[in-house]
């Protein structure tokens, strides 16, 4: 080969390597890289772009056989006409994503500056409300949600691995909020952006492999009812933080919740005071710190500040390789357990 085909090849491997998000700006943020070759974006479609990682066999669709083909035929999806992106599961982890997402955006934004001691217990306050939310979730599916669809395919018992191992994560997080002083945001933002990173793959696989199989053998008025079941034994928190964060204000609640067996009165007789407990005891302590003040709301116009936070990237360094959620789990909080996940991020 001559020098400069030399070359041309060694800027194409170079390209195929390069990860398609480049670290060229302060704190983490990572820009998307316009050079990534075709493969790279290949491998960021979909729902999991800028994760780094796919759900392992989640679309796979032979590998979730039903129980009876006679009784059970995976044939109930032309009966749904819910875009999957309204799917309840989908809305409940969008609730618990955007919890993450705000709160890491946060501890950014606040930075090396000292915490006072009302600062410090706000955050404290804040993640106990997370935290039991998504305990609660994961056991909802684990004790209802997941049973419901193996009543009719079988789905592999590792599944639930996926959340024994961000279970870990969790304590750790726990440990280090509760169990341990800290004086500045900075502090913090290592372990929660490896928890955000374990708990977005996980959520994504459980999307890309329940809604399919609900939608295949349930029907709309069959997952309904289930769904209505689990909204109405819901905590507040958990119920106050998807209906927060649902789109469209009071009416787009409103049609959600007659959607799963809800009488539109029931609104304003209980579930209206149900996302103003969120608002007052989760959200208002994310606005306070913004403020630098301690604030309760209870409109989301009193929110708008909330509006200033911006998402940050995943981390790019995770993998490429498609990979179960359990593993990255397992392989952040093996890291964490070593500290090096603190030198790396």
């Amino acid at each position: 080969f001559s020098d400069n085909a030399r070359s041309r090849a060694s800027q194409a491997m170079d390209r195929e390597r390069r990860p398609p998000f480049r670290d060229d700006s302060v704190r983490g943020m990572h820009a998307y890289d316009p050079q990534a070759s075709p493969t790279e974006m290949r491998r960021l479609s979909g729902g999991l772009a800028g994760l780094y990682t796919e759900p392992a066999l989640a679309l796979d669709f032979q590998a979730y056989r039903p129980r009876d083909v006679l009784a059970f035929p995976a044939d109930k999806d032309r009966t749904w006409r819910l875009p999957t992106e309204l799917d309840p599961v989908r809305l409940m982890h969008n609730a618990i994503r955007a919890e993450v997402t705000k709160f890491e955006a946060l501890l950014f934004k606040l930075g090396d500056d000292k915490l006072s001691r009302w600062q410090i217990q706000c955050i404290k306050d804040w993640w106990v409300g997370h935290r039991d939310h998504v305990v609660y979730h994961h056991a909802m599916e684990d004790a209802v949600l997941h049973p419901f669809v193996r009543s009719r395919v079988h789905v592999p018992a590792d599944f639930q691995s996926s959340h024994d191992q961000l279970n870990f994560l969790l304590r750790a997080v726990d440990r280090a909020i509760c169990n341990r002083m800290f004086n500045r945001a900075s502090e913090l933002a290592p372990v929660w952006h490896g928890y955000r990173t374990s708990l977005y793959p996980l959520l994504a696989e459980e999307e890309a492999i329940l809604i399919p199989l609900t939608r295949a053998y349930f029907t709309p008025e069959e997952y309904g009812a289930k769904i209505g079941e689990i909204l109405k034994s819901a905590p507040k928190l958990a119920l106050g933080s998807l209906l927060h964060h649902l789109q469209g204000g009071k009416e787009g609640a409103m049609s959600f919740l007659v959607r799963y067996g809800y009488e539109w009165m029931a609104w304003y007789r209980s579930v209206h005071a149900t996302r103003t407990h969120y608002r007052e005891h989760a959200e208002s302590k994310l606005a306070s710190l913004l403020v630098g003040a301690p604030v309760v709301c209870r409109h989301k116009h009193d929110l708008r500040i909330m509006k200033t936070l911006r998402p940050l990237e995943l981390n790019r360094r995770l993998m490429l390789a498609p990979v179960a959620s359990s593993e990255v789990s397992a392989m952040v909080f093996s890291q964490m357990a070593t500290g090096r996940w603190l030198l790396d991020v």
